[in-house]
């Protein structure tokens, strides 16, 4: 299935009779007093454009406030809910609506196929649906809250940070400030361990885009608790009291054995004196003696060299708090060693601060496991679009991870069908280098991994750079109207965004009115083009201008500073000339 046209009447925001084409094939419209939806075909892009599983990409852009996030919420919800908009989309070669048949006030001047139902065309509880589609919708933003939080869905994952982050208030716990975990870092923990199953993947199947993105060579992995408590089970006393000395592997036993025994986990009554090391870590594992475990896997890592550790410098540790961290060399991941990490981060398992209660009223500690890659936020931003996009797809292809032979089969049982993929401002936090690869990278990462499905893009921006990838054909562009609500702009009127360069584009008007300079370089020219026009001209007055980049706006600045100079005393005007001779000279 691809969306090629939503009409909305109003989403009690900012939109109000506004329609919105996906399409550079069809030209769709909707008349209010007729009641009536028209289409016009349009000479589009060539079949396979964007590439041979790609039915099309189509970039919103838009000012802030002028309803680009609201236009992809009623895209979730005319698709994957209720409500949101009269859609109209291509199935199997027929044009689909979701306007109701009995709607027969409505009418269309063209052949489409109307459900006899109201709601979602992906909701399967009905006879009438469609099966082969799944819409997901990422945002790096957390301030928003999309509807389907009090909203029953079809076919639909979203994989924002601001859904991903909220969290019932039932579930916050007391705990001391330096032990508390944010969310996001549980977030950003939980999209390392997708991140890296990515990797294995990518390298097991010999299949990579890494020539356009480059993880580091290590990640960092931590293991923390909270506590000066000492525990007092006799399984503890027993294994610990020879664990005093320097080294990765007496350090490591030493926190895994601690994490274990100051958790609320159940110990088993059964563990005394006696009991080994090795029993520990299979209660880690359930008893399934096929899972890996943290400390083998670990201890040999160490022993191949992939790992890095240095021993901690006491000074300047707070009360309270413990810490072993180390490095691990990302080529030498495998999914034995990610089973063995994700087996034992669950066993610790945090909870919104990841804690497992506090030190003022339970005594118990609060443990942790951390992932970080050492990138910076942008850097982040980018691998955590790819580790959830992919690890949705992944999901939905019928991806199956087998622990017991530390392999991922892929039923490939959504080869054929489409998913949509709703993105807002991915370019947020991006550098323009990224921004210039985000495209490409998408399109690279979906070929390589997911031939045979088909995908619909839909992203709204703000950035220029990421515009270029996309033909005007498949820009909508979003201005305000005088009362604040949305409008669709005549693409007519812009000139063309594919290959354009960042001057044209900032010039099409929907990006900046005016010049694209900062308002504080604009208010300085000003300041100096009004100087000049009264004659107040110095030796300074040089420096200035030639201290502007832009060369079209220096020139102009000047020859006006030219015909002011030569209007000016002969002694003002020998003296500015001596001085920028003595300037000439001094740069020879």
């Amino acid at each position: 299935m691809e969306l090629l046209f939503l009409y909305i009447l109003n989403d009690k925001r900012n939109i109000k009779s506004c329609s919105y084409n996906f399409s550079s094939e069809y030209f769709f419209s909707y008349d209010e007093r007729s009641r009536t939806f028209s289409m016009e075909h349009r000479e589009g892009l060539p079949t396979h454009w964007f590439g041979n599983n790609i039915l099309n990409i189509t970039a919103i852009v838009g000012k802030n406030g002028t309803g680009k996030t609201n236009l992809l919420d009623c895209i979730i919800k005319s698709l994957c809910g209720g409500g949101g908009g009269w859609g109209i989309f291509r199935y199997k070669n027929k044009l689909y609506t979701n306007v109701p048949a009995i709607l027969t006030d409505i009418t269309f001047t063209f052949d489409v196929e109307r459900f006899y139902r109201w709601g979602s065309p992906l909701n399967s509880e009905f006879e009438e649906h469609i099966d082969d589609t799944f819409v997901t919708y990422y945002s790096s933003s957390i301030d928003r809250s999309l509807s389907n939080r009090h909203s029953h869905y079809h076919k639909f994952s979203d994989i924002s940070n601001s859904y991903i982050l909220r969290q019932p208030i039932n579930q916050l716990t007391e705990s001391p400030d330096y032990a508390r975990m944010s969310d996001v870092d549980i977030m950003q923990t939980n999209d390392m361990f997708r991140l890296l199953l990515f990797f294995i993947y990518s390298h097991e199947q010999q299949q990579t885009i890494f020539d356009l993105i480059r993880l580091p060579d290590y990640f960092e992995l931590k293991l923390l608790y909270f506590s000066d408590l000492k525990p007092q089970h006799p399984t503890y006393q027993a294994l610990t009291q020879s664990l005093h000395g320097k080294g990765f592997k007496a350090r490591l036993r030493w926190f895994i054995l601690t994490q274990i025994f100051l958790s609320r986990h159940q110990i088993p009554e059964s563990w005394n004196d006696q009991t080994s090391f090795d029993d520990i870590v299979s209660y880690l594992n359930r008893g399934e003696d096929y899972r890996t475990n943290i400390f083998n896997v670990l201890d040999q890592l160490y022993d191949n060299g992939d790992i890095q550790y240095h021993e901690p410098q006491l000074t300047g540790l707070r009360k309270g708090f413990h810490e072993l961290k180390f490095n691990i060399r990302i080529g030498a991941i495998t999914q034995e060693v990610l089973n063995a990490l994700y087996s034992y981060y669950n066993f610790i398992s945090p909870g919104p601060y990841a804690s497992f209660g506090t030190m003022a009223y339970n005594n118990v500690s609060n443990a942790q496991v951390v992932i970080n890659l050492g990138i910076s936020s942008g850097e982040r931003a980018i691998y955590t679009l790819i580790a959830r996009l992919m690890g949705v797809i992944f999901s939905v292809q019928g991806e199956i991870h087998h622990a017991a032979i530390n392999k991922i089969t892929q039923g490939n049982w959504f080869n054929g069908k489409t998913i949509i993929i709703l993105l807002d401002e991915p370019d947020l936090q991006l550098h323009p280098e990224w921004q210039q690869k985000f495209i490409r990278l998408v399109l690279s990462l979906l070929y390589t991994f997911f031939p045979e499905i088909k995908f619909q893009i839909i992203l709204t921006t703000h950035s220029p750079i990421l515009l270029s990838d996309i033909p005007k054909t498949n820009v909508i562009f979003i201005d305000k109207r005088s009362d604040g609500t949305s409008q669709v702009c005549n693409e007519l009127n812009f000139k063309e965004t594919f290959a354009a360069n960042i001057h044209t584009l900032y010039n099409n008007g929907f990006f900046l009115n005016g010049v694209p300079i900062g308002e504080f370089a604009k208010q300085k020219i000003e300041s100096i083009h009004r100087r000049i026009e009264f004659g107040d001209i110095d030796s300074y007055t040089l420096n200035d201008i030639y201290r502007i980049g832009e060369p079209i706006i220096r020139n102009i600045l000047l020859q006006l500073y030219d015909s002011k100079r030569n209007a000016l005393p002969n002694e003002k005007r020998k003296m500015l000339l001596k001085e920028e001779l003595d300037k000439l000279e001094s740069t020879e």
